[in-house]
């Protein structure tokens, strides 16, 4: 016995273990030095850096002003101020350095996830795909932070840790929102587990037995309602938190997001852009910190939207109920759904489907495509004209974002309908410069006013 423990504790076998941890030291630091390499191409593309000065000044507010954690994020939900805390930690001149490094350091934090629950290929798939289409917001937004939440409220409910799920879901609507959306998917999974053991359970009972049961009504009701109830608890008392440090500021993030136009890139847009080009007049709008299309179309283009957002996400609930989506497949669809129909999609939004993708499906050609696009649009397309009130004149933009809207389209279809292609992984894991006078016209009160994109492309 001894012998045997003195082998185990020999220079020689604890020699490869040195060398493995070498060497995943080693790759994590040439990940976390590509990733702020990130940062520096950043600095070369001259890209501003208003997100995270933005960030910076929210959470000093919130800790220096008087008075003391009351000053909330106007368009962010309330929990958004941890990750803007980040600016301050440590608390240097340049907090985008700061708040960067914190930024790199969750992507190998989900990149150890990915090593751990889904294997190195996905792992390399997840860094590929967040560098291919984010290379220029990964590390100056937080929306990784979301991300890897909802992602980890995936892996949470393949694992049947439901009550986990729920506090994941809970926590990514506190931090944006969006979240919301897959709550009824973690409902319909964990329904879906209960029902079936339920099923396996009552095989062979007696017909007293099973009519007793059945009295008591069906045994996934009564956790599925907890589940669901906890979730809701912990957002309502996130808000609740919110208001009582802030009632003017606690909702803040409703009406900001109710009042905005359509964002340039989002698919409302693209159709409001081909609109125009039968003559129906779209103008280009900065405001809300965003370039943004108006014209006569946006009102009515803004209402299909929430109903195609509304419609759609009951379309994939209805399919995963069914037993035609996996949870993974689910989550997916639902993601995409609601980044294809929203009014507003900046290109930091495609982080948020990026992890599961890469978890789900792995390696997609149409996803590497759709990454491409999106970087080819910002930074790319965007520095291209400046003030950035033109950059709708340039020909290339606008059609670049409606390819690449019309490619993420098909794949939310092929989501909901279409083959379930690596869905097998999931059920293993369940088991695994120009000058603005080129391009503007003057109004009618003389002021400076934008032209229709038909003119001046």
């Amino acid at each position: 016995m001894r012998e045997a423990q003195a082998v185990a504790e020999s220079p020689a076998s604890a020699s490869p273990r040195w060398r493995r941890w070498s060497l995943r030291l080693l790759e994590f630091g040439v990940l976390f030095a590509v990733l702020l390499f990130t940062l520096w191409l950043s600095d070369r593309w001259l890209l501003p850096n208003g997100d995270v000065d933005e960030y910076y000044a929210y959470a000093l507010a919130f800790w220096t002003q008087h008075p003391l954690l009351h000053a909330l994020p106007a368009e962010y939900p309330p929990l958004a101020i941890i990750p803007f805390t980040l600016t301050l930690l440590p608390s240097l001149s340049n907090y985008h350095l700061v708040f960067a490094a914190w930024m790199a350091a969750l992507v190998l934090l989900g990149y150890a996830g990915f090593l751990r629950y889904a294997g190195r290929s996905r792992a390399l798939v997840y860094i590929v795909y967040l560098l291919l289409g984010a290379v220029a917001t990964l590390l100056a937004r937080f929306d990784i932070v979301p991300a890897l939440v909802t992602l980890g409220a995936l892996l949470a409910a393949e694992r049947r840790r439901f009550e986990l799920a729920y506090a994941l879901v809970a926590a990514g609507v506190l931090l944006k929102l969006y979240p919301a959306f897959l709550l009824p998917v973690i409902v319909i999974e964990h329904w879906r587990y209960l029902a079936a053991r339920a099923v396996d359970e009552g095989a062979g009972e007696t017909p007293a037995r099973e009519a007793w049961r059945r009295l008591r009504g069906h045994p996934a009701l009564a956790p599925v309602a907890r589940g669901a109830a906890l979730c809701l608890g912990l957002i309502g008392v996130g808000f609740a938190g919110a208001f009582i440090l802030n009632p003017a500021g606690a909702l803040s993030t409703f009406t900001y997001a109710g009042g905005r136009p359509l964002q340039a890139e989002s698919t409302p847009a693209s159709l409001l852009w081909l609109g125009s080009l039968f003559g129906i007049p779209a103008f280009p709008n900065y405001s809300y910190v965003s370039l943004n299309l108006v014209g006569p179309l946006d009102g009515v283009l803004k209402q299909l939207s929430a109903v195609a957002l509304v419609g759609g996400c009951l379309i994939v609930y209805w399919r995963q109920a069914r037993g035609k989506l996996t949870v993974g497949r689910a989550v997916i669809a639902c993601l995409c759904v609601v980044l294809v129909t929203n009014k507003i999609f900046s290109p930091q939004y495609l982080i948020w489907v990026l992890p599961v993708v890469a978890y789900i499906e792995g390696f997609s050609w149409a996803w590497i495509t759709i990454c491409f696009l999106t970087t080819l649009d910002f930074p790319f397309i965007y520095q291209m004209r400046h003030p950035i009130l033109t950059v709708p004149y340039s020909w290339q933009f606008l059609p670049v974002v409606a390819v690449r809207n019309g490619l993420l389209l098909w794949m939310t279809f092929r989501a909901i309908i279409g083959p379930e292609v690596g869905s097998t992984h999931a059920a293993d894991v369940a088991m695994g410069a120009e000058p603005i006078s080129d391009t503007i016209e003057r109004s009618e009160d003389g002021s400076k006013a934008p032209a229709p994109l038909g003119q001046g492309i």
